[in-house]
């Protein structure tokens, strides 16, 4: 009887021009590529076939599929498959399986590891340096570099965030310290000059990368 008033199951919300994550996996190979609703009906969502360096991604009719996308504070997740292709576009099937997760808010002192390319120089110099970030937080970013910089040093900073354009701000150095046993540094940047489109964009990719670490630790035998 009081199964009758569990928790609603989650119903599929998508919009034309909603960001999506797709992941295909073929045996050991996974590959993950961004792709935009273009139209939804009751029967599939239409969406851009991805490309990858210009040239659309290779995909077949019946081809398995995991989407994930945001809506708000959540992160949705379901399996699909590929029902039709034409010249720019594709027809996924309707979720059958939807699973949603609440994420962290963006005001708390969260931390998500995810590894971002990074380009970064101090202000006094025009000598480009790259690194890779360890996580992002509710501040800025805490990335790996060579050696330790000074604290209170302002850098300006490039962050690849993949299917987004270069992200372009400035951070000050907050914290950096050797890495025991370790050749690296890791180093605490606070961001002070970051738009909050680009902030929401390294957030939602942070999540994007964790939902993959779920599927993959979830696909690995016992």
């Amino acid at each position: 009887m009081f199964g009758l008033f569990g928790k609603k199951k989650p119903r599929l919300k998508l919009e034309p021009k909603q960001e999506l994550e797709l992941e295909f996996v073929d045996g050991e190979n996974v590959e993950n590529y961004f792709t935009r609703v273009l139209q939804l009906d009751r029967k599939r969502i239409v969406v851009q076939i991805p490309t990858q360096n210009k040239i659309q991604i290779g995909v077949n009719v019946g081809d398995p599929v995991t989407v994930t996308y945001m809506d708000g504070d959540m992160v949705y997740q379901f399996s699909s498959r590929i029902m039709d292709r034409k010249e720019r576009e594709m027809d996924l099937a309707l979720a059958t399986d939807l699973k949603e997760e609440k994420t962290p808010i963006h005001t708390d002192d969260f931390t998500l590891e995810i590894p971002i390319p990074v380009e970064y120089r101090a202000m006094s110099t025009a000598h480009l340096q790259t690194a890779t970030t360890k996580a992002i937080n509710a501040k800025g970013i805490d990335i790996l570099t060579n050696l330790p910089i000074p604290p209170g040093t302002s850098l300006h900073i490039e962050l690849e965030i993949p299917g987004s354009s270069a992200i372009k701000t400035q951070g000050r150095v907050a914290h950096s310290q050797k890495i025991p046993n370790d050749r690296k540094a890791l180093t605490q940047i606070e961001f002070e000059d970051i738009s909050n489109t680009d902030r929401e964009t390294i957030f939602r990719y942070a999540i994007f990368y964790q939902q993959r670490k779920v599927r993959k630790e979830a696909r690995q035998p016992e």
